[in-house]
């Protein structure tokens, strides 16, 4: 059970993460994790009101009687007709929701990376290895697919553990395109639909800026529009985790993606599937509850 909670800031315990909150004349005490207390850290100056969803439930914490935030609302300072506003979660989802429900073409990618060798692995530099890509337009319905592998030049010869973690042989890759055609491939969908390139997370795109300016091609990461997916959830829902893009995909739906293949195109088409549920969910048109470790139930 969570209670809403707002009041004065009247005191911080840095060391033991707490902060203290007049609320109805009486001081109340609440404990924030590491990544939360991180972040709010800055504002929480004299004068200054905090908006929280907590846990009903008390407990002891060294000394203190506190109750676990659980999302921190919104942080303002008051000033009569003209409050400054720090921080509001509120604001803040609808910025969300403009970027969801925006018209244009969607481009969704996924990438698996080769692995490090057991040993002998403090020369080695990871390279893209296999691409997925699911291109829609901006009604949702699918225009282009793309799964291939890509040879690596660096390293050739993919590490055992780049076969066993991700079910491939040598031969897949040996088979697979040069990276240059899949530059080519993406830079073609950049100049024909300018789509919103959503991704899973941060590494597909420094992978991507890695690969293209140690080759010399045309580094397109920062003229075109990534989004990390994952981000958009962790701000909307608060979370203080990473969620699992499998875990996600087990949250909206009624089937659940048990095992993860670690296939590139797979991952493409999950995360396109979760970013139209999310924009259900963004829209009121749709419910779900995530568990604070970001993980569905059992």
């Amino acid at each position: 059970m969570t209670e809403y909670v707002y009041g004065l800031l009247h005191g911080v315990d840095e060391t033991k993460r707490i902060i203290a909150i007049k609320i109805d004349n009486k001081i109340r005490f609440f404990y924030l994790a590491k990544g939360q207390f991180t972040v709010f850290m800055a504002y929480f100056k004299p004068n200054i009101y905090v908006f929280m969803t907590v846990a009903e439930t008390p407990r002891h914490y060294r000394g203190y009687k506190v109750q676990n935030v659980i999302n921190i609302e919104k942080v303002m300072l008051p000033n009569k007709q003209k409050p400054t506003v720090f921080y509001d979660i509120s604001i803040i989802r609808s910025g969300i929701k403009t970027i969801v429900d925006s018209g244009k073409p969607k481009l969704f990618v996924d990438f698996e990376m080769s692995m490090p060798p057991y040993r002998d692995y403090r020369t080695f530099v990871s390279e893209i290895i296999q691409a997925g890509l699911v291109l829609c337009d901006g009604d949702g319905k699918v225009l282009e697919n793309h799964s291939f592998f890509i040879k690596p030049q660096l390293f050739p010869k993919i590490s055992e553990r780049t076969g066993k973690f991700l079910h491939i042989r040598q031969e897949d890759v040996d088979s697979g395109r040069e990276y240059g055609e899949f530059h080519s491939l993406f830079m073609k969908i950049q100049a024909s639909y300018h789509p919103m390139v959503f991704v899973w997370g941060k590494n597909d795109k420094i992978e991507l800026k890695k690969a293209n300016e140690r080759l010399g091609l045309t580094e397109f990461t920062q003229r075109a529009q990534f989004i990390d997916l994952l981000q958009l959830h962790k701000i909307y829902f608060n979370l203080k985790n990473d969620l699992g893009l499998f875990n996600a995909y087990n949250l909206y739906s009624d089937h659940d993606l048990d095992k993860q293949a670690h296939d590139a195109f797979e991952d493409a088409s999950v995360t396109k599937d979760v970013f139209y549920w999310f924009k259900d969910t963004v829209n009121g048109n749709r419910e779900i509850t995530i568990p604070e470790n970001g993980k569905p139930a059992e």
